[in-house]
């Protein structure tokens, strides 16, 4: 890859972490389904604690929070977060090319989940998504994704 072409697929990954965070908010499930690759997985251990491998705050019931393949992840997200009104912000993405059609990054990031009314906040929290990207189709896709906390409050 040339300089350009590295830029354009920076840039690229960028776009699909945008359509990641605002098709969960907006709860389109088809289109959220679509940035993951087929054989992706998603780990969410820390989704709920600080402590680097989720062992504070995980639900009982959460399977270790490690999913397969790019249905299972959405079927996971729609369960979790249902209803409830979601914000998800990301930036600062660290993005490194690896080859023609894999890639890494760092996203930082930040989210509020309150329930369905908009009353009352859930929870808020603060990381970063440590993910590997891979070209499938000529089009960028989420292939590894896995999230670190480094404040998270549950609760209003």
């Amino acid at each position: 890859m040339d300089g350009v072409e590295t830029l354009l697929a920076i840039e690229a990954i960028k776009q699909l972490k945008a359509r990641y965070f605002r098709l969960m908010d907006n709860k389109d499930w088809a289109g959220l389904r679509d940035v993951f690759c087929d054989d992706a997985l998603f780990d969410a251990r820390a989704s709920l604690s600080t402590d680097g491998n989720g062992a504070e705050g995980r639900a009982a019931e959460s399977n270790d929070w490690v999913y397969e393949g790019g249905d299972t992840i959405i079927a996971f997200i729609q369960a979790a977060i249902g209803t409830q009104r979601t914000v998800h912000h990301g930036h600062g993405h660290e993005v490194e090319i690896i080859g023609p059609d894999d890639a890494r990054g760092v996203i930082a990031m930040e989210d509020q989940i309150w329930d369905a009314s908009g009353t009352s906040m859930t929870l808020h929290g603060c990381g970063h998504y440590h993910e590997e990207y891979k070209r499938v189709d000529g089009r960028w896709r989420i292939h590894r994704s896995r999230i670190s906390r480094l404040q998270v409050t549950i609760g209003g």
